[in-house]
């Protein structure tokens, strides 16, 4: 997986601006009116835009409820950690709340993985993985509970540093890496909507990405299931290909987009907006250096897909981390730096504010910036300039389902 045992927190300084600073609503103490004044208390005054750094929300553990040890993960690296819709209306028959659907990844981790990084004869590039499950862990939202899993039908192979992304209610699982080397292409979905989950393969016709680990996965547009970078075993990649999920037969196309897009690099992290942007960032390149560039990736009205770097400075050089949309925000969290050290924690979150961006196809100059700091004070800067960045919005056509009419 790429992860040392050993690794430990970077030491590096907290930045004593943010540090220091307390959020405007902390500061203003309204004073009560006097007991024996006669008038009425004045009006409050009228709210203010918050102008720099903002208070970010605090991080908890929360103690989940399991029937039975087995029944949660327990510790692992390399999983994928997938969010699901609920199924149905709130109090009515055959409603199935929110979950989250954590499946695979590695219990143990064997020998040095900041060693060479020789690959191996099964092609793991210096990864050397034990304890490499296929097992599904599904942690319901509403009752903060976990559960192990059995699906119906035949599982993946265990494998992780693969990729899983939602499609509806279902998540789809592709690539990654397990105990016999690269798991193969082929794509699983795991179909959430009835009481018992069952598992699907999905026949895909032509070429694909072929086997890698690494890599990011998204589903842009509500419609197009994206599979970008990674390693197959000899080297990173930088190729980007799409499924069209409202199109069958299911085929994957690699594309070309125009402009500059990422180098080679794996164990980046992309997120999709709800309105078609891609933002893919960090990740690792062929030196095994970490990065700290961001780029846009997003479909013309024509079909054209193109890249753009995204605006601002990005967090720091990072890989191996997680991000996700919020709204218009891209939260970043987490990450290594290589050589055993591990983005520090408690300034470990950036927030790229995006809400003033445009849905593709070319980035033009703006103010829009990331912002990163403690988690006790988060810095969020605010788009002033131009707003015209991104705006040919991918098709949307919303997909809940994949079809299996044809598959077994």
């Amino acid at each position: 997986m790429d992860v040392d045992s050993s690794m430990a927190s970077e030491t590096t300084d907290h930045d004593p601006e943010g540090a220091s600073h307390n959020s405007p609503e902390s500061e203003q103490v309204e004073q009560p009116p006097s007991a024996d004044s006669g008038s009425p208390p004045p009006p409050p005054p009228p709210p203010t835009a918050v102008v720099g750094p903002r208070t970010a929300p605090t991080y908890s553990v929360v103690n989940a409820v399991m029937d039975k040890k087995e029944d949660g993960p327990g510790p692992r690296c390399g999983h994928t950690l997938t969010a699901v819709s609920s199924v149905g209306e709130e109090g009515t028959p055959g409603y199935i709340g929110p979950r989250l659907i954590l499946f695979g990844g590695a219990t143990a981790l064997e020998g040095n993985s900041a060693a060479s990084g020789t690959p191996s004869s099964a092609g793991s590039a210096g990864i050397r993985l034990a304890g490499a499950t296929a097992d599904v862990h599904l942690y319901d939202v509403l009752t903060n509970k976990w559960s192990r899993i059995t699906p119906f039908g035949e599982p993946p192979t265990p494998r992780a540093a693969h990729v899983a992304t939602a499609v509806g209610t279902m998540v789809v699982i592709q690539g990654g890496i397990g105990p016999a080397g690269l798991s193969a292409e082929d794509l699983h979905v795991l179909d959430l909507t009835q009481q018992r989950p069952r598992w699907h393969r999905v026949v895909v016709q032509g070429p694909g990405p072929g086997p890698r680990y690494g890599h990011v996965m998204a589903l842009v547009g509500q419609r197009y299931l994206m599979a970008i970078g990674g390693n197959d075993g000899k080297r990173p990649l930088a190729d980007v290909w799409a499924l069209d999920t409202a199109a069958k037969p299911y085929e994957w196309r690699k594309l070309e987009p125009e402009g500059e897009g990422p180098p080679p690099c794996m164990y980046a992290t992309a997120s999709a907006r709800s309105d078609g942007l891609l933002l893919l960032c960090g990740g690792r390149d062929a030196n095994s250096v970490p990065l700290a560039s961001a780029y846009g990736l997003a479909k013309h009205r024509d079909g054209r897909w193109e890249w753009a770097i995204a605006p601002g400075v990005s967090p720091s050089s990072r890989y191996q981390h997680a991000a996700v949309f919020v709204n218009a925000r891209l939260h970043v969290s987490g990450g290594a730096l290589g050589g055993g050290r591990m983005v520090e924690d408690s300034s470990s979150v950036a927030v790229h504010e995006a809400r003033n961006l445009k849905a593709p196809p070319k980035l033009s100059q703006t103010s829009d910036e990331w912002g990163e700091k403690t988690q006790e004070q988060l810095s969020v800067m605010h788009a002033t300039g131009p707003a015209s960045i991104w705006n040919c919005p991918v098709p949307v056509e919303i997909v809940n389902s994949l079809d299996f009419s044809n598959n077994g």
